[in-house]
């Protein structure tokens, strides 16, 4: 159990994403280049000081950022902020006119259940 402590520790989540998906999420969100990196740190579960170390800003500057964040989203918590941003990168893969691909490879025959949810009863 102890080794896979250490596995997941060293996991980053905002390598979930690629490059482009970032950029075109933070695009379309209208974030700022210094905003898409306090969410980066956030999808890496770091705290304010470790956001703040890595990008060399103090904790309370990471604070106000947050604070801006959350207000821009219109979302209240970290969870929040990391499924606006997921809802986000969905939506593009959904688009027609997207530049990234679908998320899922079976998305052209219909069996995607992000693509084409069932139907509520």
């Amino acid at each position: 159990m102890h080794g896979l402590g250490n596995t997941r520790r060293k996991l980053r989540g905002s390598s979930l994403l690629t490059d482009q998906a970032w950029t075109e999420t933070g695009r379309t969100l209208r974030l700022t280049k210094r905003e898409l990196q306090i969410v980066q740190g956030v999808f890496d579960n770091l705290p304010k000081t470790g956001i703040a170390g890595r990008l060399k800003i103090s904790e309370h500057t990471v604070h106000t950022h947050l604070n801006r964040l959350f207000k821009k989203l219109a979302v209240s918590t970290r969870t929040e902020l990391v499924l606006r941003i997921m809802e986000q990168l969905i939506t593009l893969t959904r688009s027609a006119n997207s530049t990234l691909p679908p998320i899922c490879r079976h998305h052209h025959a219909g069996a995607c259940f992000l693509h084409n949810p069932p139907a509520k009863p």
